[in-house]
Order: C-alpha cells, then sequence, then structure tokens
C-alpha cells in the first residue's frame, strides 16, 4: 500500500501552523525581555519577576549599560524574527539557530550566576522553540516530559553521581575537589568483625522484595482473575475497592497494623478474650512477619491492577479452544491463560520490586529498626546527623543502576512475550 502524498498547498499550511507558534513564542519572549528592560536597569527592580534578581546582581558588578543593551538588542531582535515567522518569511533555521544560542545561553547563565531557575526558563523556552521548529506534533506534545523528566530524574541522577565521587567533609557537604571511587570500594570492604555489611544490607533488600513480590503475584492473581470473571457493574466496584487503601497515607496505613500486630492490640486480644486459642500474646511486631505483611499489604495494588488489565483482555475464544480439545482447567491455565496473561505479571512484578527495594517506612514502623535495608541506609546517611551524603550518593548510585537494568529487562521480556 503506498503512502499518500500531501498537496504542496496542504503542506505549507501544515508548516505554517508551526511557524505561527514559533513566531508568537518569538514574540512574547520578546515582550518579556522588554519587560525585565523597564523593571531591572530603569526602575532597579529585582524581586517580581523571574531572572530579576540575578540581573539586578549582575547590574551592579557591571554597569546597567552592560545589561540594559543586551537585553534590548536581544528583545528586538526576537520582535523582528516573531514578526517575520507570523508573516510567513522562510526563517526557520534562524530561529532554529536562535533556539540553540538560547541554549547555550541558560548554561552559561547557570555558570555565571548560579540561578537554576533562571536558566531553566530560558533553556525550557528555547528547546520548545527547537520543538516547534521541528513541525513533528509528536516532539511537541512528549516535550513536556521530557523536560520534567530532565528536570527531576536526568539532573538530579547527574548530581548524585557527582556527589558519590567526593567525600563528605566535616560540616557534612560533600567535597569535589579530588574525585575517586573510595566510596564504591568502601561497598565491597568488610567492617571490622561484621564482614561485608553494606553487601549484606543490599542482598537482604533484594530478598525481601523478591519475597514480597511472589507474595504478591500468588495473593494477586487468583483474586485479579476472580474479579476478571465478575459481571462488569460488580468489577468496577472491586477494583474501587482495590484502589481504596491509595486514599490513605502509606505511613498512617502501616501504623495501624502496629495497632493490630503489638502485644495488646486487636489481633491478640481477639486471640486471647474471644477465640481462647492462646494463653500469652503473641510477638508478632518488629519480625519478619510483620515486615512482609506491611509490604505485601501496601504493594499488592499495584500486583492486582495490571494483572487484571492483563486477563479481562484475553481471548475467551482461546480458553474455549483449549476446553474443545480436552484440556482440563489445570493444563489450559498453564498452556493458555497463564502465558497469555505473561504482560500483567511481568508489569506487576517490576511495579512491586522496585518500590519495595526502596522502602524504609514500613522496615523502620513494623521492623523496629531490626531489619536494615537499603532504604533505611539511604535515610540514614542523608538525614542522620552522623550521615555520610557522598557514601550515600554511592549506594543510591549503585541501586539506580540496577534498578534501570532491572527495568531494561522488564521491557525486553515484555517485548519477547508480546511478539511470541
Amino acid at each position: 500500500m503506498r503512502a499518500v502524498a500531501l498537496p504542496k498547498w496542504s503542506q505549507r499550511a501544515y508548516e505554517r501552523r508551526f511557524e505561527r507558534w514559533a513566531g508568537t513564542a518569538l514574540l512574547l519572549s520578546a515582550l518579556y525581555g522588554i519587560a525585565l528592560f523597564v523593571r531591572v536597569p530603569l526602575l532597579g527592580q529585582k524581586d517580581f519577576l523571574p531572572l530579576e534578581t540575578s540581573l539586578h546582581t549582575l547590574a551592579e558588578s557591571l554597569s546597567m549599560l552592560g545589561v540594559a543593551a543586551p537585553l534590548v538588542a536581544f528583545s528586538l531582535v526576537e520582535g523582528a524574527l516573531g514578526l517575520r515567522l507570523l508573516r510567513g518569511a522562510d526563517v526557520g533555521r534562524i530561529a532554529a539557530a536562535r533556539a540553540w544560542a538560547g541554549i547555550a545561553l541558560s548554561l552559561l547563565y547557570f555558570a555565571a550566576l548560579r540561578d537554576f531557575g533562571g536558566a531553566l526558563l530560558i533553556g525550557t523556552h528555547s528547546g520548545a522553540l527547537l520543538a516547534i521548529l521541528s513541525r513533528n506534533s509528536g516532539v511537541l506534545l512528549a516535550y513536556p516530559s521530557l523536560v520534567w523528566l530532565g528536570i527531576f530524574f536526568i539532573v538530579p541522577l547527574f548530581g548524585v553521581l557527582a556527589a558519590s565521587l567526593g567525600r563528605t567533609n566535616e560540616l557534612g557537604l560533600v567535597d569535589l575537589s579530588a574525585p575517586s571511587l573510595e566510596n564504591y570500594r568502601r561497598l565491597i570492604t568488610p567492617v571490622g568483625v561484621s564482614g561485608l555489611v553494606y553487601v549484606n544490607i543490599f542482598l537482604r533488600t533484594l530478598w525481601i522484595a523478591f519475597l514480597t513480590m511472589l507474595i504478591c503475584l500468588a495473593i494477586g492473581y487468583p483474586f485479579a482473575f476472580w474479579i476478571a470473571q465478575q459481571p462488569e457493574r460488580w468489577r468496577n466496584i472491586w477494583l474501587m475497592l482495590v484502589m481504596i487503601p491509595f486514599w490513605t497515607n502509606l505511613l498512617i496505613r502501616t501504623y495501624a497494623w502496629v495497632i493490630i500486630l503489638r502485644r495488646d492490640g486487636v489481633l491478640n486480644s481477639l486471640l486471647i478474650d474471644v477465640l481462647g486459642a492462646i494463653s500469652r500474646p503473641l510477638d508478632l511486631l518488629n519480625t519478619p512477619f510483620a515486615l512482609l505483611l506491611g509490604l505485601v499489604y501496601g504493594y499488592l495494588p499495584f500486583m492486582v491492577l495490571p494483572l487484571y488489565q492483563s486477563i479481562e483482555r484475553l481471548d475467551k475464544r482461546l480458553i474455549e479452544a483449549a476446553n474443545d480439545l480436552y484440556a482440563d482447567p489445570v493444563r489450559a491455565f498453564w498452556r493458555v491463560i497463564f502465558p497469555l496473561s505473561l504482560p500483567g505479571v511481568l508489569a506487576g512484578s517490576i511495579l512491586v520490586f522496585i518500590p519495595a527495594v526502596g522502602t524504609y517506612v514500613v522496615s523502620n514502623v513494623l521492623g523496629g529498626g531490626r531489619f536494615f535495608l537499603i532504604g533505611n541506609l539511604l535515610e540514614q546517611q542523608f538525614i542522620g546527623a552522623a550521615g555520610d551524603k557522598a557514601f550515600g550518593a554511592a549506594f543510591g548510585t549503585v541501586l539506580t543502576v540496577l534498578m534501570l537494568i532491572a527495568t531494561l529487562v522488564y521491557f525486553r521480556l515484555g517485548r519477547k512475550v508480546n511478539y511470541a
């Protein structure tokens, strides 16, 4: 089937739409530059618009003319370029060059003034201009998400990576004057008679997260399968009941289990006073049982929801065909139903495993500090008075890399399952 090419006039109209958006963005930037010129060099203001404080500081160190002249020149160029784009002139390459210059300017601005907000404003606007000039709707729609990920994931990730190469000084700050891999070496170095403490913490955390994932799968799969078999109006009710725990903070829900599991709690009172099954209260709190119970309770919905979606979308004709070929229910499940629901199994497993690895609230509250996990170690290094931020950054970097590998493996397996 041959692709149908758009007529030239239709393609030009499509491109003109993006050029008008780019022209509008440039005009708004020019107006903002004029507003900064009026407020900073003329009125001396510095606390209302972004960039004002930094520009005012720069004007005091240089001169008002040194700030006013570039602002006016830059605004006039942007205004003229924006008007030409609105009129349909072929100046897309010039506008793209201006966008790249704006990105370079944002980096220089941050290096000179350390004003992250101002640099972010300049760089984000220039990036948006490039996205518009690409004339690609997909790029334009993805741009806000890319900016969000860049600010709150990529930049902090590189910050943590840089901090892991430094050392923590007496003031609790990270010194990067002599970068080294010492913090990573500490991770695999024995600590006195305790041995490989940090390796053991890491392996313990992975084991507990793995057990949590298996228990959630064992409980969640039958429950999701049962929900998928219910009438449609009842499915929505059960799904709402699954999501109700998300309406309450995890910390509050975890402390509710303390009331249930402690020696004078609800469960022991029920077993002793009501049922008479035991004579002495059970020590349920601060045990591996309590820790796993809290983790499963907290993350079970992350397993149920993707499983339900995968099972509900199964082609019922394949199950009927297995029954017609004299497959018993067990064989039909393992040969037909379970393989077809593997995308949901993989999604639920990764959604449970990753947050379980980083948990520290549940281990603190229900484990009583007896089960030191990765999350507890990171909390101690970054929040505790005797913490070592550089060492914590190294531990966090290793954990992030392993979680990224697990995510890539998930996508690879998911792709193979979908193609099978």
